[in-house]
């Protein structure tokens, strides 16, 4: 059976007077029906998963990758903390830098001294502000290892309480406890009525009137 489709600026020929030919092709149904191979799409085949889950982890395993992962976290947020440190150290210091003097006898040594003066106060907030970003982030990790990769307020709470025990390490056990339920119980108040809160799927859209 055959189609007709119409092709549009189709020249006759002029030089053969009374040739006619129809401006109308056939296509059969074959050919509307072709299976070219390169014009058929290559069905979706979901591809394999590489990794390994926690679940075929052994023990061992398990205990490996999360001291990795708490280490690595660790790490980073000590980078983010000293470079933040070190950034708002030098900033602060800018004042001092330009206005207040060393009394050094040449202008090369004053401005050398008045930099490794700002170095030096950047340096210790640099550390100082490394170790803090390092004491919660990695307290956090660790708690979310520990807890099976669970993810919820309570990790916040109690890295907080380990950080506080963290920092006052040098009080006794004391203030380290004094310390455990301050940094705990302010991070317990920032997540306010938590073991109240509402399920998220339990809530419900309503229109609003304007």
């Amino acid at each position: 059976m055959y189609y007709p489709v119409a092709v549009t600026g189709y020249r006759h020929r002029r030089n053969s007077p009374g040739y006619r030919r129809s401006s109308v092709l056939h296509v059969s149904r074959k050919t509307r029906q072709s299976k070219d191979p390169s014009t058929i799409l290559p069905e979706m085949v979901d591809a394999p998963q590489s990794g390994v889950n926690d679940a075929e982890l052994g023990p061992v395993g398990r205990i490996v990758a999360g001291a990795v992962e708490v280490a690595v976290s660790t790490g980073l947020e000590y980078m983010s903390g000293f470079l933040g440190g070190y950034t708002l150290g030098t900033v602060t210091d800018v004042p001092r830098l330009l206005f207040r003097t060393t009394n050094q006898p040449t202008l090369l040594r004053e401005t050398s001294s008045r930099f490794v003066r700002t170095h030096s106060k950047s340096l210790k907030w640099a550390k100082t502000w490394g170790g803090i970003s390092a004491a919660f982030g990695g307290f956090n990790v660790l708690i979310k290892v520990v807890r099976g990769g669970k993810e919820d307020d309570w990790n916040s709470i109690l890295s907080s309480t380990a950080a506080g025990v963290f920092f006052a390490r040098k009080e006794g056990p004391q203030g380290m406890l004094r310390a455990a339920v301050l940094y705990g119980g302010l991070m317990y108040v920032i997540h306010g009525g938590m073991l109240t809160r509402r399920d998220p799927s339990r809530y419900v859209e309503e229109p609003i009137d304007f």
